[in-house]
C-alpha cells in the first residue's frame, strides 16, 4: 500500500541486494535491514538506512559450469532464507546442509549433516551434447524449505528437493529422518514447503510437489507428534481438493485454528475444518500458479508465478459467508474499521507504470440471493442521524463540467452498487454528498460532486432493496500520523458543506432560470408566425435575453470545452470560482483560513444578489409577459420558487 491518490508507483520500488532468483527475509526488530539471495549460494545483507549492500556469502565461490558434485556445499537456484521467529538476529541459509549465523553473516555454522539423499549420479555436469548449461539451477539434493516453530525455538523442519523430510528439537545439534512416517509420499518428490503451528510445537503440514515426476495430485499432510506419524489430508473424493491439480504451499491462518490456505498450481484454496473440506478462493485472481501465501491480520497475500502479488483485504467474509447467509435474499456484513488515512498528492509521470491502492474508506459487502427487481440504496448516517452519502446501482451519467469523461464515469462506477446475485462488495470512500451540478456546465477547476471528508467517529448503514432494509454500524479511526484538533475539523467539514449547500442552490437557479426560458421559448413559437401577436413575441424575446445574460453571470454557459473559459471573454463567473474554493476548502486537514472565509463571503454576496435578481424578474418583467400572454389567450408559465 501507498498513502498517495497515484496508487503504487515503480519509484515506491527498491532493490534490496541478492539477484534475478531467491529468497528474501527481513529482520523483524529492524525492517531496514534485508538478507536476500541469488543461485549459487550467494546471500546478501542490505541496511536501508545507508543503502550499502553486503556480500556475506558462505563461501563465495563460483559454481559456473560445474556440475554439483564438484561443489564444497550445493545451494538450489532458490536456497530458503529464514530469519528465526525468536530471535531477529539469527538467521538460517540452507544448502544441502542448514547453516546458522547470529552475527549478521560475518561467521556461518553448520547446524546439520547433509540432509538430502545425496545421489552422486544425479549432480553430474549438465547439458550436452552440443552445450552444457551449468549456471546453478541444475543443482540437485538440496534443502528446499526449511522453517522454525513459532511456538518453540530451536524446533526446526528441512524438506529436500529430493524427497526427505527431518526435523530436529534441539536447534540442530540432532536430527530426525521422519520421512517414512509419512504415507503416500512421492519418492523423489520435492518437499516445496513445512508450515509449522503457531501454537503447538508438534504441529506441522507438509506439501510435497511431484508433477516433474508426471505426478499432477495434490500432496498435503499433517503431523501432530513432530513427524512421528502423519495424516494425508485432501485425499477423500468428497474433501473437494483438485485431485488433479499439485500444490506448492500451505499456510495456517494464526488467528483462527482450523483455517488452512493452500497455493496451488491454478489458484488458492480454503479449509475451515483443519483439511478435511476445500473450497477454491477467487475474489477476481486470476487461474495461476500460487507458489507462496503470507496470512498478515485479515489480509492474505498472494504470491503468484509471473502473474504479480495480489492481496485479499479482509479474509473475515470468507467466514462470515455462510451457509445461512447463501439461504437469505439479503444480508448486510459487519465493517471492519477504517482509517482516515490522508492521502498525498503524486505524478504518475509518462512511461512509469502503477498499481492500484486497496479501496480507501469503510467496506460494505452484502449478500443478494437474486438479482433484485428495484434499485438499491445504500445510505450513511452520522451518528446524530445527519445523511452523510448516498448510493444507489442506477448507471451513473457525465455531468458534463469535464472533458475527461471516461475518467469522470470511472469515479463515479466506483460509487455505483452492484445488483448481481451472491457476494458483493463496495466501499464507502469517506466522502460526504458533493454537490448538485450543472449539466453541461464545464468547469476549468474543481469538481464539486465529491464532498467533504467525515470525521472520525461511529457511522450507521442502511442498505434497502425490495422492501427489505439492513443495518450495520462502521467506525472511522483518525489518521494516526497527525494530530488535527477535532474542533478544527470541525470547522472545516462545517464550512465545506456550507458551500456545497450554495454549490447546489447555484445549480438550482440555473435549473430553475433554464426552465422558465424554455417555456418562454416555447409559447412564444407557438404565435412568432402570428403578426398580431408580435408585441408579445418580441416582449417574449426580450426576456429571454434578460434570462441569457443572467445565467452568463451564475456560470460560463458558452463554454464548450474548459479552455474556453479561459479564452472567452469575461472569464470564470461564479460557478467556476465556487467550484474550486469548494476543493480547496477540502483539501488538507485544518479551520478554514481567513481567505478562504473572506473569498467564500464575496462569491455568497454574488449569488444572493444574482438569485434576488431572478425573483425580481419574475415578479417584474416576467409577470407582465405572463399578463400579456393572457390577454392574447396564451397560458402562465410555471416559475417555481428559490430552493
Amino acid at each position: 500500500d501507498t498513502l498517495a491518490y497515484t496508487g503504487i508507483r515503480n519509484a515506491d520500488w527498491h532493490g534490496v541486494g541478492g539477484g534475478e532468483a531467491g529468497f528474501i527475509a527481513s529482520d523483524s526488530a529492524d525492517p531496514d535491514i534485508i538478507y536476500a539471495g541469488e543461485y549459487g549460494g550467494t546471500i546478501t545483507r542490505y541496511d536501508h538506512k545507508s543503502g550499502q549492500t553486503r556480500n556475506v556469502t558462505i563461501y563465495p565461490d563460483n559454481p559456473s559450469g560445474h556440475g554439483a558434485e564438484d561443489l564444497l556445499y550445493r545451494f538450489q537456484w532458490t536456497a530458503p532464507i529464514l530469519v528465526s521467529p525468536h530471535d531477529p538476529k539469527t538467521v538460517y541459509h540452507a544448502g544441502n546442509v542448514l547453516f546458522r549465523t547470529r552475527d549478521a553473516g560475518q561467521t556461518w555454522t553448520a547446524i546439520s549433516p547433509d540432509l538430502s539423499r545425496n545421489d552422486k549420479s544425479k549432480q553430474k555436469w549438465a547439458g550436452g551434447p552440443i552445450t552444457g548449461d551449468n549456471t546453478g539451477v541444475e543443482t540437485y539434493a538440496t534443502i528446499f524449505a526449511v522453517a522454525e516453530s513459532p511456538a518453540a525455538a530451536g524446533t526446526i523442519w528441512a524438506g529436500t528437493d529430493d524427497g526427505l523430510v527431518h526435523v530436529t528439537r534441539n536447534g540442530g545439534e540432532t536430527w530426525e529422518n521422519v520421512t517414512h512416517a509419512v504415507p503416500g509420499l512421492p519418492e523423489w518428490g520435492t518437499v516445496s514447503m513445512i508450515e509449522p503451528s503457531a501454537s503447538d510445537a508438534a504441529t506441522a503440514y507438509l506439501v510435497v510437489d511431484a508433477h516433474r515426476l508426471d505426478d499432477m495430485r495434490p500432496y498435503l499432510w499433517k503431523t501432530s507428534d513432530f513427524g512421528k506419524s502423519w495424516k494425508r489430508l485432501g485425499a477423500d473424493a468428497k474433501s473437494g481438493l483438485a485431485k488433479d491439480i499439485y500444490l506448492h504451499a500451505v499456510r495456517t491462518d494464526p488467528a483462527r485454528p482450523g483455517v488452512l490456505y493452500l497455493g496451488t498450481e491454478r489458484g488458492v484454496t480454503l479449509s475451515t475444518d483443519d483439511g478435511a473440506t476445500w473450497r477454491p478462493i477467487r475474489f477476481g485472481l486470476p487461474t495461476v500458479a500460487v507458489h507462496d501465501l503470507v496470512v498478515a491480520g485479515n489480509r492474505l497475500v498472494v504470491g503468484t508465478h509471473g502473474r504479480s502479488m495480489w492481496i485479499l483485504d479482509d479474509t473475515s467474509l470468507l467466514f462470515d459467508l455462510t451457509d445461512a447467509v447463501k439461504k437469505s435474499d439479503l444480508h448486510l456484513f459487519s465493517a471492519p474499521d477504517a482509517i482516515r488515512w490522508t492521502l498525498r498528492e503524486g505524478v504518475a509521470r509518462q512511461g512509469v507504470w502503477t498499481a492500484s491502492n486497496p479501496p480507501r474508506g469503510v467496506r460494505v459487502a452484502y449478500w443478494l440471493g437474486k438479482v433484485p427487481k428495484d434499485d438499491l440504496t445504500l445510505e450513511v448516517y452520522t451518528d446524530s442521524g445527519r445523511l452523510v452519502a448516498r448510493r444507489t446501482s442506477e448507471k451513473p451519467e457525465a455531468t458534463g463540467s469535464s472533458e475527461y469523461v471516461k475518467g469522470e464515469l470511472d469515479d463515479l462506477k466506483n460509487r455505483t452498487l452492484s445488483k448481481d446475485a451472491g457476494l458483493n462488495v463496495t466501499y464507502w470512500d469517506l466522502r460526504w454528498d458533493g454537490a448538485e451540478m450543472i449539466p453541461g456546465g464545464v468547469l476549468d477547476a474543481g469538481y464539486p460532486a465529491f464532498g467533504p471528508t467525515a470525521l472520525p467517529g461511529n457511522y450507521t448503514f442502511k442498505l434497502s432493496v425490495d422492501g427489505q432494509t439492513q443495518g450495520m454500524t462502521g467506525r472511522l479511526l483518525a489518521d494516526p500520523r497527525f494530530a488535527v484538533a477535532p474542533t478544527d475539523l470541525a470547522a472545516q467539514l462545517d464550512f465545506a458543506l456550507a458551500v456545497r449547500e450554495d454549490l447546489t442552490r447555484l445549480t438550482r437557479t440555473v435549473e430553475r432560470l433554464r426552465t422558465i426560458k424554455k417555456q418562454i421559448a416555447a409559447r412564444a413559437d407557438l404565435v412568432r408566425k402570428d403578426d398580431s401577436k408580435a408585441d408579445f413575441v418580441t416582449a417574449s424575446d426580450a426576456s429571454i435575453g434578460q434570462l441569457d445574460l443572467l445565467e452568463g453571470k451564475l456560470h460560463n454557459p458558452k463554454a464548450t470545452v474548459v479552455y474556453d473559459i479561459l479564452a472567452l471573454q469575461g472569464g470564470a463567473q461564479l460557478y467556476s470560482r465556487l467550484a474550486p474554493l469548494f476543493d480547496a476548502i477540502k483539501g488538507g486537514d485544518g479551520a478554514p483560513t481567513q481567505g478562504m472565509r473572506e473569498e467564500y463571503a464575496r462569491e455568497k454576496v454574488d449569488l444572493d444578489r444574482y438569485a434576488a435578481e431572478l425573483d425580481g424578474l419574475i415578479s417584474g418583467d416576467l409577470a407582465a409577459l405572463d399578463r400579456q400572454a393572457q390577454a392574447v389567450g396564451l397560458p402562465g408559465i410555471w416559475t417555481g420558487s428559490l430552493p
